[in-house]
């Protein structure tokens, strides 16, 4: 608009002033050589710029008459250098294909037309590494170092050939000379960055990730959350040695991103320490609103030292009532209440995560109330079953990495890459089975306190978990008609069997109801039996518990200490104590 502008006051001027002369009187006399010529003066104005004009047409002709042979030339080099562009252009492309001899041909082909083309020599080193001539790749790269518009991409071809020779030195150098030369390099930047990481150099580390917003390479959102995983790292590196130091570095990755548990729990654990209990129960569950895990639920249960199971599930059950954290609040809450011996609590806990495909941890937790609620071996080996075939248990996850705990850098150098989710599926971690969840196993009564529930389970847990597979709980059923003895064999291994509850003279034996009222039973299940001090095996047999037996009193006999150093009897399994 301003151009448009410019030139129509430049057109009015020169109008305004041929205008302006026309009308002036006066007229142009010249003699030379004899000649007198008079004319008026706007007709010697038009004169004199034809005759500009022819001189400027002259020189015109003269200067293409005798540039004709280097505009030749030119035009001869701009076909060549046109050509070499398409050679290029058609290597690029087959080398992103990986047809490397495509490329080489079109490489050749574009170094015929333009030796010392910057791009043609970067295609050739660049194909010569794809196709794996390392030697005479790392020769044509040093050879461009020595070009400044090709060192850049000469460093970063003798980086990745160094990484593909696994010479980790070497690449980290030549990435600390490009960054030192050319900061805003990208490949640079980030290369040193995973080394540090990797070396757990974290100041460092910072310092990169300011220089690398400042250079416009990663954005500020990404700054603030590696800088607080870094923060993490060297506050979990310091928390024993220096707990000051650590406490601050916490700090300041929660305030640079809430939801890192990691960060969360050494802060909540360091307050504390410092008994600053308000402060660590704001932190965590600041966290625990935005990113709820069993870690910051563990920490905040323990905010007060000496402090009774009861007293940390009350703490647990405030910090639920809050935000009740999905699956990870359900096992926290159901492991603080199975520590506090709350059954009847842990129970309604974990019921309404039946029936959602749980992951291993629920029956897990299922199989350990069970045992210690029931004393019922047979319920809690069923869950047990289905935790092996249940969905796994989230873990901290990266690139297909599992470990089970956070790590702030990957093994190839990925700053903060590890996240809490459930593992990638693999043939041990099925989906859940479909097969639906007896509810009458949980609404069954808890087993009274005197009876000890628990020590039997404990114990035959222990003797039953080298048996083969198709005497455990999973087959039971399955192979109960094929291995179920005859009625003789069963007459002839009673004495056996009830040689393992024998007390020495003077004492009355003791048996629980369960075992009188199987004791002629002769659905019998076999299963091994190890002795308590020579560790031999030998066959047994024992009556299969049915669900009233279990649901039973079964009290385990404790003898002596000298009967434990008697010879054994030659069908003896030995003498059995109470764990």
């Amino acid at each position: 608009m301003w151009r448009l502008i410019f030139w129509f006051l430049v057109v009015a001027a020169l109008a305004w002033g041929m205008t302006w002369l026309a009308e002036q009187p006066g007229t142009v006399s010249v003699e030379w050589f004899g000649w007198h010529i008079e004319m008026p003066m706007a007709l010697a104005l038009a004169v004199l710029l034809l005759g500009l004009l022819v001189v400027w047409a002259l020189f015109r002709i003269l200067r293409l008459v005798v540039g004709a042979p280097f505009a030749m030339g030119d035009f001869i080099r701009g076909r060549r250098r046109r050509k070499a562009r398409e050679a290029m252009t058609t290597g690029l492309t087959a080398l992103l294909a990986g047809d490397v001899a495509s490329a080489e041909k079109a490489t050749r082909k574009a170094l015929k037309l333009t030796p010392d083309d910057p791009m043609a020599q970067l295609l050739r080193a660049q194909s010569l590494l794809v196709g794996g001539d390392h030697e005479v790749a790392r020769f044509r790269f040093r050879q461009m170092l020595d070009d400044p518009e090709t060192e850049p991409a000469a460093l970063h071809g003798l980086y990745e050939l160094a990484l593909r020779e696994g010479d980790l030195d070497t690449a980290r150098n030549l990435a600390e000379k490009a960054l030192a030369r050319y900061p805003h390099l990208p490949w640079a930047a980030r290369a040193v960055l995973k080394f540090a990481a990797l070396q757990g150099d974290w100041p460092r580390v910072r310092a990169l990730l300011t220089n690398m917003r400042k250079a416009r390479i990663i954005s500020k959102a990404d700054e603030r959350w590696m800088k607080a995983v870094a923060l993490t790292a060297e506050a979990l590196a310091l928390e024993n040695t220096e707990p000051e130091q650590a406490l601050q570095l916490a700090l300041q990755a929660h305030k640079l991103d809430p939801a890192l548990v990691p960060a969360a729990v050494v802060a909540g654990r360091l307050l504390a320490a410092r008994d600053n209990k308000l402060k660590a129960a704001k932190v965590l569950e600041k966290t625990w609103r935005l990113a709820p895990h069993v870690d910051i639920a563990e920490v905040y249960a323990h905010l007060r030292s000496g402090d009774s199971p009861r007293e940390r599930l009350e703490r647990l059950q405030q910090l639920l009532r809050k935000f009740d954290g999905g699956e990870e609040g359900a096992v926290a809450l159901a492991r603080a209440a199975i520590d506090a011996q709350d059954w009847d609590l842990a129970l309604q806990t974990l019921k309404p995560w039946i029936e959602k495909n749980p992951t291993a941890r629920i029956f897990l937790l299922l199989a350990e109330l069970e045992e210690k609620r029931n004393g019922d071996i047979g319920r809690m080996r069923e869950w047990l079953r289905r935790a092996r075939t249940a969905r796994p248990d989230p873990a901290w996850v990266a690139n297909g990495l599992v470990s089970p705990v956070w790590l702030p850098v990957t093994p190839d150098g990925e700053l903060g890459a590890y996240e809490w989710k459930e593992p990638p599926a693999t043939s041990a971690a099925r989906a859940a089975l479909s097969e639906p969840v007896p509810t009458e196993w949980l609404e069954a009564p808890a087993k009274p306190a005197n009876t000890a529930p628990g020590s039997e389970a404990r114990l035959v847990e222990a003797k039953v978990s080298s048996t083969p597979a198709s005497s455990s709980g999973e087959g039971r059923d399955a192979s109960s008609a094929s291995s179920k003895p005859s009625a003789a064999a069963s007459a002839q291994q009673a004495p056996a069997a009830a040689s393992a509850r024998r007390e020495p003279a003077g004492e009355p034996t003791k048996t629980s109801a369960g075992e009188a009222s199987n004791a002629n039973v002769p659905d019998q299940q076999p299963f091994t039996l190890a002795k308590a001090r020579t560790g031999e095996e030998e066959p047994s047999t024992r009556p299969r518990k049915t669900a009233e037996a279990t649901m039973a009193a079964e009290a385990v006999v404790e003898l002596p200490e000298d009967e434990f150093n008697r010879p054994p009897l030659p069908d003896d399994p030995g003498p059995i104590r109470n764990k």
